[in-house]
């Protein structure tokens, strides 16, 4: 299957919880999951992943998620608190306040697969995450991967 990607503005917003599911020391990745639940009409599987990670402060869950760009008085701040070079990181917010968490990476990407829980990352497939039992088929992987455009300074 094809895999075609998106290019989104920010903010966007998961009216769904989400929760941290994963972060990768070795591959500098943050992978945060929002799982499945029929009963609240959730039939996918929303996976956000961070990579390049180079800072970070996110709680274990949230109701709901929103992630924008970083005013230019959060990234000041931000970069007092994470000195050294940044090179292509981004100030990633996640919330209406830098106290709800931010992410300083290179990027970050998210999409939506009718994948359980019990499945290996769809978005990181090359960590051993726990997987499918091996007798069912493997679920489809999302159609579209969203990003956010290059912001320009």
């Amino acid at each position: 299957m094809a895999r075609h990607v998106a290019l989104t503005r920010l903010p966007v917003n998961f009216a769904r919880p989400v929760q941290l599911f994963t972060y990768i020391i070795g591959h500098s990745q943050l992978l945060l999951r929002g799982s499945q639940d029929d009963e609240q009409g959730l039939t996918t599987t929303l996976e956000v992943l961070f990579k390049n990670v180079s800072a970070l402060s996110v709680r274990e869950c949230y109701p709901s998620l929103t992630i924008r760009d970083a005013s230019a008085e959060e990234e000041a701040e931000l970069r007092e608190a994470v000195p050294g070079p940044w090179y292509d990181a981004r100030a990633f917010v996640l919330g209406e306040r830098l106290l709800g968490g931010f992410v300083v990476a290179g990027a970050v990407c998210w999409g939506e697969s009718s994948a359980p829980e019990t499945y290996s990352s769809f978005l990181v497939p090359e960590y051993a995450l726990p997987r499918l039992d091996p007798g069912r088929p493997r679920p489809s992987e999302p159609q579209t991967i969203h990003t956010p455009y290059p912001r320009r300074r």
